[in-house]
């Protein structure tokens, strides 16, 4: 091949161009639809996010209203009997 023949004529080159500029445009519609798919998952991952947020502090009460109830329960004895001594001894002095 000498340095003057063409590898590709001009309509050939063309439609190689065109068939380029479709797939680009294939891939541009794609990656868009691929940001918006990623956009939906940022947002859900942002919500899940809260959600796990809310249901740590809704934990973090509920065992603290436990263990407070749970202290009542071992404490109420002594404080009950602690008071009734007081009183009988109020009473007998």
């Amino acid at each position: 091949m000498g340095d003057r023949e063409q590898w590709y004529t001009n309509k050939e080159l063309f439609e190689h161009i065109s068939a380029m500029q479709g797939d680009f445009k294939d891939l541009r519609h794609e990656m868009r639809e691929t940001r918006n798919i990623i956009k939906q998952y940022n947002g859900l991952r942002e919500k899940i996010e809260t959600v796990e947020d809310k249901v740590d502090r809704i934990e973090a009460k509920t065992e603290g209203k436990k263990s407070f109830s749970e202290a009542i329960r071992l404490w109420g004895g002594w404080l009950f009997a602690l008071v009734t001594l007081a009183v009988l001894l109020f009473d007998k002095f």
